[in-house]
């Protein structure tokens, strides 16, 4: 068979065709594989590009977030510090430096902002709505954080958030407790406002209820089948709290949030103290707690946060930590002295200037009230001791009053000049010698006096630097003698030979024109002030005559006497014969028949110093037993325990209102060095203020080793030891060192800081002249009227009234109150409004801040303390109060509660080792039989008294309670009626982050 090449040719041509065609679509495939390689190569490198940007934008997120966290810290730092904050402070908070030295971010640029969120005038003071505070009421302060982060590349972060800084106020719960609260079988207790305890709260009715129309709350347990020291005899099952409705449910007993048996859970939860012993009843969850919680609607709450001051914040277990120290003295660098020993049992403590180590930080000088705005007196052995005067050498600082107290004085230490047209009434310093006798420890060498100084205490806005002046000179011109009382009147018709005793005409006669110290007393503008001698005085250190009782009349050793007057037989007089060197100042009045020079048959009345007798203090036991009080000490129960003779120092709180309204503006004396430094005599508004005064008040005379502490613990003792047996029991180690603080003397001739409960004295001496011990105390005498004026038009304006001091505060008769618009109900009690005056101007808010505070009552008597403390016969014939009316927050201390264990107190309703509870919180000292205390105010326990720190005693020799009249006073609320220095809680709340383009 042939081929045809025609055909042969035509197919070849054709293969030839579709070769070009395949090379063409291979060429556009590669052109397209080229630009799909070409975008994908783009392409990566975008989003590589993109997610580069986005890792730094994060990271930069991260460094903002970082930022803010920072300054929120700083921020929650500063108000655990400080309640406001300053220019400076706002400064600090945003300074950059402490985010730039975390690693990784110094390649940061960081733009930190912090500004205050204006507001209006109801936002600044209002409730917390939610977290652990809901209900709160709380000033508040509205900040905006903000940063902008800008990394190396210029991409750039802003965040921003919000915080709200709240300031609860303190005196806003009608009770709060930093320990354990206890309520135990008191009569019917009904006394309002919030309750909360950052420990356990040991609630036992008594037979008449116990009643809470707030909400109550407890950081550890609600325990109501046993007392804190383990008596479980109650069966009363009528506690009522309020629920969420308004509406009183029941507690019953078997119905808290732990039962008694054979577990720990209260020495577990909350967390232990750090040495205090964990000696609580026996405890177990109750396995029907959330039902009966269920019935009051959230106002019954255990397990609740805990509240916590500045002071506590991060230092629980050291002494920064023990929130004792807001009544405690200041402790700056060189210019305060200090106690650097670790015990309180050694003979020779070193005491030296304040070093950096032990100086207060920021948080301590924040919260001492001896800094607070206002007055500071002070009272020491000698003048190292006093306050920046540890390296004052020469200079003043200070005076001695042992050294002559008006005129030109010895030297600059003692000088005090005169007010024009006004006689003081010189110290009687033969009876205080013996406050001047204390042994000093090695490293102190200074001349040993009765040593005080004065001062106004301000802060630098700017700085917040404590600023002080010295008015010591200004207020000692106006005396430290109580008035002369009810001497008589006239010496007409006496016999040559007898005594008489000039008193209010004739004496007051010779002094210029009377205008009484107790008139004008409402009056908001300055009053002319008094002229005659001694009636102007503020601290009050000696006084003429003291009451006494009708059917005794005691002696004095030698020439001197204590007795009565014929016409006057209810005071004790203090009479020497005046055998030479009597000024005429230094007496009332000698005998008219020898009206030139004095002879050495005369009498003189002559000044001593003011003592009463606290029997709560003094006595070991509450019953009366041989075996604690032998006839080889006691002398048939005639004398008493040096242990329990308090000095009290004075303070007139009416003469302190005349001066702060300006009765006595231009008649302080010149040449003082308040007028050498500021140009001008004292004026009242030189006194510095912050919605008020606080006057502050400390006296460690007798203070061995100078630590604000009365170092005798050893309260309790074995079975015929009269206490004092040296052993560390449970209960007596107040300030939780571990060790057993008792620096007495083993004999009446040691000088040393306490006394044992053995040592003893006869009434008359122990009423007559000061004596070594540290046991001082501070009075508040005609507090009728305080200080202060509430401006109903502009409440703003209202300035208010604090006391303070780290020894016990003895309130005598009405304070803050005339009395009440109507008597209570029996079976109710009155409201806060009924209390009088009310709303007017001389409604001052006021807060008493001590170691202890002891209700004296208007019937008090110091010669009964005296003469009635052990008579066992019929003891409610003795120390009989009248019915008293008080109103003002407190702030104290109280005594460790414990295991019932033998040796106790002897106090009666099974309440030994216990602290008395919050119904004995206020302390008393006379037999009240039925008659009413009636109080309104909010009572705050923050730490174990360690100058009142006697046992707690009931109901026999000491004292039998009043009828408790006692209410919350809901002007607290309000926030231009808080007292001045009131403290806060801090509680910062914060919002989450929110990405800002500002």
């Amino acid at each position: 068979m042939r081929n045809n090449p025609k055909n042969a040719s035509s197919v070849s041509s054709k293969r030839d065709g579709e070769k070009g065609s395949a090379i063409v679509i291979a060429l556009f495939v590669l052109v397209l594989l080229a630009g799909f390689v070409a975008l994908a190569t783009t392409r990566t490198a975008s989003e590589a590009m993109s997610v580069a940007n986005e890792t730094a934008e994060g990271r930069a997120l991260y460094a903002a977030q970082g930022s803010l966290e920072m300054m929120t810290r700083r921020l929650n730092n500063h108000f655990g510090k400080k309640l406001r904050a300053t220019t400076s402070d706002l400064d600090a908070i945003r300074d950059d430096s402490q985010i730039r030295a975390v690693e990784g971010f110094d390649r940061y640029e960081f733009d930190q902002k912090i500004g205050e969120i204006g507001m209006d005038e109801d936002q600044k003071y209002t409730v917390i709505t939610g977290g652990p505070f809901s209900g709160l009421f709380a000033g508040r302060d509205h900040y905006r954080l903000s940063t902008t982060v800008t990394d190396p590349n210029g991409i750039e972060v802003e965040l921003a958030r919000n915080v709200i800084a709240n300031r609860i106020p303190i005196f806003q719960f009608g009770i709060f407790y930093d320990d354990d609260l206890e309520l135990f079988r008191p009569p019917l207790f009904s006394f309002g406002g919030r309750v909360h305890s950052n420990r356990h709260f040991f609630l036992s009715p008594g037979p008449d209820g116990v009643y809470f129309d707030s909400r109550v709350t407890a950081a550890g347990h609600i325990v109501t089948q046993s007392w804190r020291n383990g008596y479980s005899g109650d069966n009363y099952n009528n506690t009522y709290i309020k629920d969420a409705y308004g509406d009183f449910q029941q507690l019953t007993r078997n119905e808290g949030s732990v039962l008694n048996g054979g577990g720990n859970i209260l020495r577990n939860e909350p967390t232990p103290k750090c040495t205090a012993v964990e000696d609580f009843p026996g405890s177990v969850n109750n396995a029907g707690w959330t039902t009966a919680q269920a019935k009051f609607g959230g106002n019954l709450i255990n397990r609740a946060p805990e509240l916590r001051l500045p002071l506590k914040i991060g230092n629980d277990c050291d002494s920064m930590g023990d929130l004792i120290e807001i009544i405690k003295r200041p402790k700056n660098i060189g210019t305060d002295m200090a106690v650097t020993d670790a015990t309180k049992n050694n003979t020779n403590p070193t005491v030296t200037p304040v070093t950096a180590a032990n100086a207060d930080d920021d948080i301590m000088k924040e919260s001492r009230y001896a800094n607070k705005p206002g007055i500071r007196i002070s009272l020491a052995d000698t003048k190292r001791r006093l306050p920046g005067c540890a390296a004052a050498g020469s200079a003043v600082c200070g005076k001695n009053l042992m050294g002559g107290m008006i005129g030109t004085g010895v030297n600059s230490d003692t000088r005090v000049q005169r007010m024009s047209g006004y006689d003081i009434t010189p110290l009687n310093a033969l009876r205080f010698t013996q406050s001047s006798d204390i042994d000093l420890p090695t490293s102190e060498s200074d001349t040993k006096g009765l040593w005080v100084k004065v001062e106004s205490v301000g802060v630098d806005d700017t700085t917040g630097a404590i600023v002080t002046q010295d008015i010591t000179e200004e207020f000692l011109s106006l005396g430290v003698t109580d008035l002369p009382e009810n001497l008589a009147d006239t010496c007409s018709g006496l016999s040559s030979g007898r005594s008489c005793f000039v008193g209010r005409s004739g004496y007051l006669a010779v002094n210029g024109t009377v205008t009484s110290p107790s008139s004008n007393l409402t009056a908001t503008s300055a009053q002319t002030a008094s002229v005659y001698k001694d009636s102007r005085s503020i601290i009050k250190l000696q006084r003429f005559s003291i009451p006494g009782r009708t059917n005794n009349d005691y002696k004095l050793t030698g020439t001197d006497i204590l007795g009565y007057r014929q016409t006057d037989s209810n005071k004790w007089f203090y009479y020497r014969n005046a055998t030479g060197g009597i000024s005429e100042n230094m007496r009332v009045h000698g005998n008219t028949a020898n009206s030139g020079a004095l002879s050495v048959h005369d009498i003189t009345v002559e000044p001593i110093p003011i003592k009463m007798f606290d029997g709560r203090e003094g006595l070991y036991y509450d019953q009366r037993s041989t075996t604690y009080y032998p006839n080889t000490y006691f002398n048939s129960y005639n004398d008493l325990s040096r242990n329990g003779v308090m000095s009290m120092v004075d303070i007139d709180v009416a003469n302190i209102r005349r001066f702060l309204r300006g009765d006595f503006n231009a008649l302080f004396p010149s040449d003082t060095v308040f007028e050498q430094t500021t140009g001008n005599t004292l004026r009242n508004t030189d006194i510095p203020e912050d919605g008020g005064w606080v006057l502050y008040v400390s006296d460690r005379r007798g203070d061995f080793d100078f630590d604000g502490e009365y170092d005798m613990e050893d309260i309790y003792g074995a079975s015929g030891s009269i206490g004092n047996d040296g052993i560390l029991q449970n209960g007596e180690d107040a300030n939780g060192d571990g060790v057993l603080n008792r620096r007495y003397g083993n004999n009446e001739s040691d000088n040393r800081e306490a006394a044992r409960y053995r040592h003893t004295i006869t009434p008359e001496m122990a009423a007559t002249q000061d004596y070594r011990y540290y046991r001082r105390g501070i009075r508040l005498i005609n507090g009728t009227v305080l200080p202060g004026i509430y401006d109903s038009a502009t409440p703003a304006n209202t300035k208010g009234f604090t006391v303070s001091s780290e020894n016990g505060v003895y309130v005598k008769g009405n304070y803050n109150a005339t009395g009440l618009s109507t008597a209570p109900a029996s079976n109710a009690n009155s409201p806060y409004n009924n209390y009088r005056p009310f709303d007017t101007a001389t409604h001052i808010p006021a807060s008493i801040v001590a170691d202890g505070v002891t209700i004296l009552s208007n019937a008090w008597n110091d010669g009964q303390s005296f003469t009635t403390v052990l008579l066992p016969s019929a003891p409610s014939q003795s120390r009989i109060a009248a019915t008293t009316t008080i109103r003002f927050a407190m702030i104290s201390g109280d005594t460790i509660a414990t295991r019932s264990e033998t040796p106790h107190q002897g106090s009666s309703v099974s309440g030994e080792r216990t602290n008395g509870g919050v119904h004995n919180f206020k302390r008393f000292l006379e037999h009240w039989a039925g008659q009413r205390l009636d109080y309104a105010g909010s009572l705050i326990n923050l730490y174990n008294s360690r100058n009142a720190n006697g046992a707690f005693k009931c109901c026999a020799l000491v004292y039998n309670p009043p009828r408790r009249n006692w209410v919350f006073d809901s002007t607290f609320l309000n926030p231009n009626r808080l007292p001045p220095g009131t403290p806060y809680f801090h509680y910062v709340q914060t919002t989450g982050f929110m990405r800002t383009n500002e």
